[in-house]
């Protein structure tokens, strides 16, 4: 770990953790683990999934995973698996449009190509679709019919596909989209990078992705893929085996959370760039303490079996930076952001946009001014932070519990 003064010196982003770590609030006990907040809603985590996104491709990696919760607004979220399937891809898709608000922001948009699993949902993305009793599919509006960039898919859509998609009351995909045979077929050489969306309900959509990456190797973002079910899956043999020893190994995890069920304390298995592994658990009466921080993903079964079935267990914890004091000084935000307290909030947003596009690492950029804009907004874009911010500054986060 690189300290703030070590870090211009350093081909890192490492201390972007400061930003986007678990704020410690104190022991929970005798035993090592210590009590931590979470994100409170979709908004505050999606904050900094952008954070961890673009501190990772600042860092040179090149195929990142996205892993979080689809209905983050209710408490931990509810993941892959939790409710029926047309009900996960419509909260996907939401949330995944959330996510490309990044790239506008960044003025990267036309050059950021989006795929979806396939051609029904990128219709249903960009035309959006009627209730329909037969498929159980609710009314759902467009998501990305506004897009300034190329929307795509992974698997083939052939005739019989086609047929089907309209059976279930898809529109047809402009002629330039229909009957695409390979994945990479309409990739073009002006793409930037690829945001893949939500490749889990079939091993065929990951093998999509796989193939694309062999053919482009453009940067690239699987947002919700489920890799899990491949890292643990059984391939014997074929391009599947070799999917899961050659290509997932290769994926830097930018974001990720996994749920653990227990009648006891539940928990979750949490990851946000450059940060390191930590094992939360619930504690009764709100809030979660850190029981186990690691360098490396952890397997989810050995994690499982040690915190989340039987007695309550808590590892010693060797916490990998010390937590910051918190500053009481309510202009320092604004200051980053060029800002005066009496601005508006559509000053806030247009003086963001202009900072994170100059400070931004692959524009040349500061990566510690860049951290630091990114952490001002995310409290100042919302009126209910800003406003104790306004009175306490940093501190706002103890006067909010």
């Amino acid at each position: 770990m690189i300290s703030k003064t070590d870090f211009k010196s350093a081909n890192s982003v490492e201390v972007f953790w400061t930003s986007i770590r678990l704020r410690t609030v104190g022991r929970a006990g005798d035993s090592g683990s210590f009590k931590v907040t979470f994100p409170e809603n979709e908004t505050e985590m999606l904050s900094q999934v952008h954070t961890s996104v673009q501190a990772a491709l600042a860092d040179a990696h090149s195929l990142l995973e996205v892993e979080l919760p689809t209905f983050a607004n209710a408490g931990r979220g509810v993941a892959s698996g939790d409710c029926i399937a047309i009900s996960e891809y419509n909260a996907n898709q939401k949330m995944l449009r959330s996510f490309c608000e990044l790239f506008e922001w960044l003025d990267q948009a036309e050059r950021v190509r989006v795929f979806f699993p396939d051609s029904g949902e990128a219709s249903i993305a960009l035309n959006g679709i009627g209730m329909n009793p037969v498929s159980g599919q609710w009314e759902q509006e467009a998501t990305f019919h506004n897009w300034p960039g190329p929307v795509d898919y992974l698997l083939r859509d052939d005739l019989i596909t086609q047929t089907s998609n309209r059976m279930y009351g898809y529109q047809d995909l402009p002629e330039d989209m229909r009957g695409k045979k390979n994945v990479a077929d309409s990739a073009a050489i002006e793409d930037l990078l690829y945001v893949i969306g939500y490749p889990y309900d079939s091993d065929d959509e990951l093998l999509a992705v796989n193939r694309l990456w062999d053919a482009h190797a453009r940067r690239t973002v699987i947002f919700n893929g489920n890799i899990d079910g491949v890292r643990t899956g059984f391939y014997p043999w074929g391009a599947k085996k070799k999917m899961q020893k050659e290509f997932v190994p290769k994926i830097t995890t930018a974001y990720y959370i996994h749920n653990f069920r227990s009648t006891i304390a539940p928990g979750m298995l949490f990851r946000a760039y450059p940060g390191p592994w930590r094992v939360l658990r619930a504690i009764p009466g709100g809030g979660y303490e850190c029981v186990q921080e690691t360098e490396d993903m952890p397997l989810l079964r050995d994690i499982a079996l040690e915190y989340f079935s039987g007695g309550l267990n808590t590892a010693k914890i060797n916490v990998v930076e010390t937590v910051e004091e918190l500053s009481e000084d309510a202009t320092l935000y604004y200051t980053r952001l060029g800002l005066q307290m009496t601005a508006s909030q559509e000053d806030i947003v247009a003086a963001y946009r202009k900072m994170v596009k100059e400070t931004h690492p692959d524009m040349g950029g500061d990566p510690m001014e860049f951290y630091e804009v990114n952490k001002a907004y995310a409290v100042l874009k919302e009126p209910a932070k800003r406003a104790l911010y306004d009175v306490h500054g940093e501190k706002w986060v103890e006067k909010s519990r």
